[in-house]
């Protein structure tokens, strides 16, 4: 499989940083800073999941798997070498290395592993084959231009209650400055005094099996960043700074953003792709160079992890005996289209797997999307069709398409509209679905967005209390309705449902349409 060369678009990024006004940073992001790393007792405490009992059991098991790898060596010692890592399943912040370097090219193995199975020339060849897709990815040089607080109004008076619109934002992001950590992280799961994770500041908080703090962090992130707030200016700016200090600090050494040492979670490349998006926006925002590097080695591990042919991400680093899913894959795309919001180097042959990945889960000629390539036909659905359409978009699909007029026609039908009441209510499908009409434009996108903003604004909490565990004012309830199954509400929780709603509120100005006679500023 040939191996394409990276884009260099360093000159175009220092061409758009060029035309850009930047404002004396308040917040500084020093390049360098790091986390405290975690002390050992720290450590256990957090890995003794099932109690002392648990602890004693795990290492010796452990201890047990080592002695047999240990004996399978020395009875096999023509084979080659078995390596066994092994390590505690805790969040990381690691120190960082000295000084960053300002630019490098993204080199990535894109070529099959060594260890993959043996394929036969016909099946090689039909790998070749796919791998030379022409895609061309959107056009993303306006992308970010409707962030400016000016153009935000004008947008949103398009849409009737465009000043409601505004204050909820306001109201929300207000919200999310009173639940950030001291350090300038942000938590989705509950309170849990036996694995030390301390109470979250909110009421109705998520699932502890869905701890991941830089999750959390970089949603949090994104809703400042959609409304135009950087750490060098809006009204945010220190909450912003220090949330970005703190993914650069726990930032591994290879690039990973995720805040678990342990592989295979189901946050990991949710909560990475996320962290990188916001690192890259930022950096698209503001020219901030101490951004440029964190960013760079974040998109660098999310290319080595994508699946080596079929183009998908997943739960952990991707192989060829890997399947990868469209909801993670879609969260990868995007980090990658926002690393050319950024002007980073991204292979063309990344975009170019997506999109034979994005052949593997559509069905009825591409007009709808499954979850799983495994995934029977009939397994299709309205957010997976948004998602898989919005893809398409974001990798050059023209609009008019008809699989694209199909699509919106399916995920347009009146089971599918926005409805906040219980079982139905599912904002997991609404930002899908908002981003890809929205890239359409039309009547039916306004309509929808109107309705959807008109529900999402009267459900914001607009009283209540303000003290800390109780907090509720300017954030959405996320079981007052228990909406969809498919949503997730009650195992994200609140902080995860306020995000959701903000970042389908800010659809009109958070990315301008990728058509030209779309939504454009």
């Amino acid at each position: 499989m040939s191996q394409s060369e990276p884009r260099r678009s360093s000159a175009r990024a220092k061409r758009v940083a060029g035309r850009r006004k930047v404002r004396r940073p308040t917040f500084e992001i020093q390049v360098g800073e790091s986390c405290d790393e975690p002390t050992l007792l720290q450590r256990l405490k957090l890995a003794s999941v099932a109690g002392v009992p648990g602890l004693v059991v795990s290492l010796a098991a452990h201890f047990l798997i080592l002695l047999v790898m240990a004996l399978v060596v020395i009875v096999q010692p023509d084979h080659e070498e078995v390596r066994l890592d092994l390590g505690w399943s805790v969040p990381k912040a690691q120190k960082k290395p000295v000084a960053p370097r300002r630019s490098f090219r993204l080199e990535t193995e894109l070529s099959p592993p060594k260890n993959s199975k043996k394929v036969t020339k016909n099946e090689e060849k039909k790998e070749d084959d796919s791998a030379v897709v022409a895609v061309r990815p959107a056009d993303v040089e306006k992308s970010l231009s409707g962030r400016g607080e000016r153009l935000r109004g004008a947008i949103l008076s398009q849409y009737g209650d465009g000043d409601k619109i505004e204050r909820a934002i306001s109201s929300g992001l207000t919200w999310l400055k009173r639940q950030q950590r001291s350090d300038g992280h942000w938590q989705l799961q509950v309170k849990n005094r036996n694995l030390g994770y301390p109470d979250p500041g909110y009421p109705d908080a998520g699932y502890v099996g869905l701890k991941t703090d830089t999750g959390a962090t970089a949603l949090a992130l994104l809703a400042y960043l959609g409304d135009g707030q950087t750490h060098h200016a809006g009204a945010y700016q220190e909450t912003v700074g220090k949330g970005l200090r703190w993914l650069k600090c726990i930032q591994k050494n290879n690039g990973d953003l995720h805040d678990w040492d342990e592989q295979g979670r189901s946050t990991a490349f949710y909560a990475h792709s996320q962290a990188t998006i916001a690192l890259c926006e930022a950096y698209a925002l503001t020219s901030d160079e101490s951004l440029r590097e964190p960013a760079e080695r974040a998109v660098k591990f999310l290319i080595d992890a994508q699946h080596p042919t079929k183009g998908g991400w997943r739960y952990q680093p991707q192989n060829e005996r890997a399947e990868s899913d469209l909801s993670v894959t879609g969260w990868g795309l995007m980090a990658l289209n926002t690393a050319r919001i950024a002007g980073l180097d991204v292979p063309d042959e990344a975009f170019q797997r997506v999109s034979i990945f994005l052949d593997s889960v559509q069905e009825s000629g591409g007009s709808q999307y499954k979850y799983l390539p495994s995934a029977s036909a009939d397994s299709v659905t309205a957010a997976m069709t948004a998602e898989g359409l919005l893809c398409r978009q974001w990798l050059g699909r023209p609009k008019d398409d008809p699989p694209m007029k199909l699509g919106a026609e399916f995920v347009l039908q009146p089971e599918h509209a926005p409805e906040w009441a219980p079982g139905k209510r599912n904002v997991y499908r609404w930002y899908y679905t908002s981003q890809f009409l929205h890239n359409l434009g039309g009547e039916s996108w306004k309509q929808w967005f109107q309705s959807a903003a008109q529900q999402i604004v009267s459900m914001q909490s607009r009283r209540g209390s303000r003290k800390r565990g109780a907090d509720v004012k300017g954030s959405w309830h996320p079981t007052n309705p228990t909406g969809s199954r498919h949503e997730y509400a009650e195992q994200g929780g609140r902080l995860y449902v306020t995000v959701m709603c903000l970042l389908i509120l800010e659809t009109p100005f958070r990315h301008a349409s990728v058509y030209p006679d779309g939504q454009t500023p």
